[in-house]
């Protein structure tokens, strides 16, 4: 079921003015040091050109002369092989491009999705990784008022033993391809719909699955934070995910026979980090007007 602009609350009014298209092509140039991996014609060129030096004409000939069958990014051994096989050297590829990206770019341009009546915490203190503390203080607000019979501070702490290691405590998600966030065939809506991961445990535990759900989808909009998070951090291995994906993408588009799905919404391109976010790294927020909802018959 997709959740439209009737089921938007009221907003708090401030940082109107930061508000960008929900089109990553209608919105201002991207600077040159910022990588967009879901806008592959801001890179392309560039990646081929930090890579000439192993991927060379010879190698770029030997793979279409006698392509692979399928494409993987999470191996590319078939790549490595044919460099080898030109070069007789020993071949890392997406370790060496994971790495020549983070010198080439400075920032990671990502979304990060949930819901909020007040943009001004955002903007004023940025993006903070789950301090589960601050989501059950949360739930005392929203649910341990007096409205609701049955909830207790007493189901709050077994809901708070029960949801344990789950909390993603310390993480802070992002996604690289904005609309899998809210489409269907991305199916994470849920954190638009309802906000944190986390609170949403707790209020499911708390009230119960159906007042937890009014609840939550009833507090502001949904609201996509569109950031440039610097790459200093972005772990390695996280950065060569996405390297191999782009090395995925360029080599299938080489061969008219070969599909992929990088850059697909269900394709995946989750990331998370373990710091905060600055808020000048904020380039700006929108609420997508039509959002998916994957717990809507989740009773």
């Amino acid at each position: 079921m997709y959740k439209t602009k009737k089921d938007w609350g009221t907003m708090h009014p401030a940082f109107e003015g930061r508000q960008i298209s929900a089109n990553p092509h209608d919105r201002a140039t991207l600077p040159s040091d910022v990588l967009s991996f879901s806008m592959p014609d801001t890179w392309r060129d560039a990646v081929w050109r930090i890579l000439s030096d192993q991927v060379t004409d010879e190698v770029l000939s030997a793979f279409c002369a006698a392509p692979p069958k399928y494409l993987a990014s999470d191996d590319l051994g078939w790549l490595d092989d044919i460099i080898e096989m030109v070069s007789g050297e020993p071949s890392d590829i997406k370790a060496l491009l994971g790495a020549r990206l983070r010198e080439a770019y400075g920032y990671f341009r990502a979304g990060h999705a949930t819901r909020t009546d007040d943009l001004t915490p955002y903007y004023e203190r940025g993006l903070r990784v789950l301090r589960p503390e601050e989501a059950q203080d949360k739930v005392r607000y929203l649910f341990l008022n007096g409205q609701f019979r049955g909830v207790s501070e007493t189901r709050l702490e077994a809901a708070i033993e029960e949801v344990g290691e789950d909390t993603r405590e310390g993480h802070l998600y992002f996604a690289a391809r904005e609309d899998s966030l809210y489409t269907e065939d991305g199916s994470a809506g849920h954190y638009l719909v309802y906000g944190s991961e986390y609170l949403y445990c707790l209020a499911i535990r708390v009230a119960g699955t159906m007042t937890a759900k009014k609840v939550l989808s009833r507090i502001g909009r949904p609201t996509m934070f569109v950031c440039d998070i610097p790459m200093d951090q972005i772990r390695d291995g996280t950065l060569e995910e996405f390297a191999g994906m782009m090395l995925e993408y360029l080599f299938a588009g080489l061969v008219e026979q070969i599909e992929t799905e990088v850059l697909s919404p269900w394709s995946g391109s989750a990331l998370s980090i373990w710091t905060d976010v600055a808020p000048e790294c904020i380039v700006g927020h929108y609420h997508p007007e039509k959002v998916f909802d994957p717990l809507w018959n989740a009773w």
